[in-house]
């Protein structure tokens, strides 16, 4: 979800405010790290709790013995945690993984909707309780908007690249809804049972960070699949209700939890500092002022914010609405629950033998098969549960190393250009919908489909994804999208990858971006819509739905504007790529398959572009019309259903077009 401007505003000039005692933090722990940083107290209550013996700390902390001399005294464990706060060691216990792992089961994605079920964005919140999540005001404003918000738990990819069946909690304002605007923190109950996931207590102390330390957010960026910024911010300032971390990488998610290195949260994470110019405008990473309907990730982000806990803490005990409420009574009282893992890890949580731990559920004593251990490659198959749902314990593991030679396999026989069954697996696929539905429940029904079916999600990789399979046409050849030149696949694979290497090796010898020499490639791949529209994310970026092969020349003339239809198209001075005027574009070719393409992202991703109005869509839609899909599209779209799990409803059934309401999917 955008941060609210004046939130970007306040967190700035807060930023800016500081920037004096900032400086002295950083000169500081250039030099001595967290020692020369932190006060005394502060850093002797941060190594106790690290583990480090309360004498030990004490000198450390105090400088009554050198520091070196002190640690060499310690235990190998003490001093290794003792080094990663001092910023002198990056090594982990792979405990740490677990810990990591655990934590993140109680953060979900925020899925903001409307009293009409349309969505509107998303952010990021997490489990304080059994019962209650925390968010941010400005993420979930009011009882309303939360009670037509629902929160999804796992939403995630597994290591195979396909997304887990997430939990979806619906929020209950009505049990509890607590919220402020200087703090910007929501506290909400949720409806139903979200058992298994833990929870992260909200505690404060003066023992969980110090000036210099490491800091992790986990989060859901833009409604991303769940994401780890691992240990890629330090801990800069600490305001009396703010906390400052900077980081290289990526700005956290509105709502995420930030984590110390005991996966404790120290800070309610809510917005991120600007780069701005002299004139005080916001700049983004290509050093270009902030426009209207730019999304945040375009923006150059020099630091973070987040609510302290121990600040957030002091409100909700000292609000009058949250007396006599035993949900926030849980909250305040809420203590950390046994470690939990992944949802497949329940029944791998012990070996054979060894107590069953904490919290895991009692099994079944049964047999999982890894599969084959071969060559030095281990399979590990499927973990499959009863007719219950439970996976066996204790765990037998059957393992069969090398075997017998495996005797040469036959080439498999060559794909049919468009599979006989497809017309089967389409009406298979809409089965589940609602026969007549007015167009704008045809448009929500459509959307939660798409969404729920696109269960894997292949990242950018035209040269392997597009190329050799998905866009190619009945006679094998490649087509350029907006001029319809033809080319063979293999060209475009050995051109892109030739010129990719290029690319970086320039981009190395000259110290310049990469993605700046990107037209330099003789071939390229088109986003119909522009990659500058979504901030270059994932699963967009790579969604195979709205991805074509075009030559770099047709590209960059169209550039990240939107389709028009001229009506002296015809009259005027053209390229073989079409027309482009300040502001719009209208190709030579493929306006039936670029329209369907666009109108399925405005399906799939409701509510992200934002540069179309009323008069573009009806254009996609006459163009739509006017060139219905034929054989090629019919094949993009059987080879993308059987890669991605999802279709384009506008290649299968043409005539939903004109009884479906688009205008729900622009962001207005």
């Amino acid at each position: 979800m955008d941060i609210p401007r004046e939130v970007l505003d306040e967190t700035q000039a807060r930023f800016e405010g500081r920037g004096g005692e900032r400086a002295l933090h950083l000169e500081r722990l250039n030099v001595g790290g967290p020692l020369a940083a932190e006060t005394p107290d502060r850093l002797e209550a941060r190594l106790s709790r690290l583990g480090v013996p309360q004498p030990e700390a004490a000198a450390i902390a105090h400088g009554r013995e050198e520091a070196g001399a002190v640690a060499a005294r310690l235990p190998e464990d003490a001093r290794l945690r003792l080094e990663r706060v001092l910023g002198a060691n990056d090594l982990v216990g792979v405990a740490y993984l677990d810990q990591a792992r655990s934590a993140s089961r109680a953060v979900g994605r925020i899925v903001l909707r409307d009293d009409r079920g349309r969505t509107l964005g998303f952010g990021t919140g997490w489990l304080c309780s059994p019962q209650v999540i925390v968010t941010n005001h400005h993420v979930l404003e009011d009882a309303a908007s939360a009670a037509a918000s629902v929160i999804e738990f796992d939403y995630e990819l597994r290591p195979d690249g396909t997304l887990r069946t997430p939990l979806t909690l619906k929020l209950d304002p009505g049990a509890l809804f607590l919220t402020s605007v200087p703090l910007d923190y929501t506290l909400v109950a949720v409806q139903g049972s979200a058992a298994g996931l833990g929870w992260l207590p909200l505690f404060g102390s003066a023992d969980k960070n110090v000036l210099g330390e490491a800091l992790s957010i986990v989060q859901h960026p833009s409604g991303e699949p769940k994401q780890v910024a691992l240990r890629e911010n330090r801990l800069v300032d600490r305001l009396p209700d703010f906390l400052h971390y900077e980081t290289d990488t990526a700005p956290g998610s509105s709502g995420s939890p930030v984590f110390n290195d005991a996966w404790e949260v120290v800070a309610l994470h809510h917005s991120g500092v600007p780069r701005t110019d002299d004139q005080g405008r916001v700049l983004r990473r290509d050093g270009q002022p902030l426009q209207p309907g730019d999304p945040d990730t375009l923006i150059d982000w020099i630091a973070n914010e987040g609510v302290r806990i121990s600040r957030l803490l002091d409100d909700l005990r000292a609000r009058p609405d949250a007396q006599g409420s035993e949900l926030v009574r849980a909250v305040l009282a809420a203590r950390r629950p046994a470690p939990v893992g992944p949802p497949e890890a329940a029944a791998l949580a012990a070996l054979p033998g060894e107590p069953r731990p904490e919290g895991a559920p009692a099994l079944d004593p049964g047999t999982i098969d890894f599969g084959t251990v071969d060559f030095g490659t281990l399979d590990l198959g499927t973990i499959t549960p009863d007719a219950q749902g439970v996976a066996s314990w204790p765990v037998t593991l059957r393992v069969r190393v090398g075997g017998p030679e495996v005797a040469p396999q036959p080439p498999a026989p060559a794909r049919p250009y468009l599979p006989p069954q497809d017309e089967a697996d389409a009406r298979a696929y809409y089965a589940g919908l609602s026969p007549e539905p007015e167009p704008r429940a045809r448009f929500l029904a459509l959307s939660e489909l798409l969404t729920r079916t696109h269960v894997r999600m292949p990242h950018y990789d035209p040269a392997a994804e597009v190329y050799p399979w998905v866009d190619l046409w009945p006679d094998g050849q490649l087509r350029s999208l907006y001029s319809g030149r033809g080319h063979s696949s293999q060209a475009f694979v050995a051109a892109d990858q030739a010129t990719s290497r290029r690319r970086q090796q320039l981009a190395a010898q000259e110290g310049l971006n990469a993605e700046a020499l990107e037209d330099a490639l003789p071939y390229n791949c088109e986003h119909v819509v522009p990659q500058s529209w979504f901030g270059k994310r994932e699963p967009m970026r790579g969604d195979l739905h709205h991805l074509f092969a075009c030559e770099p020349d047709c590209n960059a003339f169209r550039g990240n504007t939107p389709f028009a239809d001229f009506p002296d198209y015809g009259e005027v001075i053209r390229s073989e790529c079409g027309r482009r005027e300040p502001g719009e574009f209208e190709p030579a070719q493929g306006k039936g398959a670029a329209a369907r393409a666009t109108l399925y992202f405005l399906l799939r991703y409701p509510g992200v572009i934002r540069q179309y109005s009323a008069r573009h869509l009806q254009i996609l839609l006459n163009w739509h019309a006017a060139r219905p899909p034929a054989e090629w599209e019919r094949h993009r779209n059987a080879a993308i259903f059987q890669r991605q799990g999802n279709r384009n409803p506008l290649i299968d059934r043409p005539d939903w077009g004109a009884q479906t309401d688009f205008s729900e999917g622009l962001g207005r």
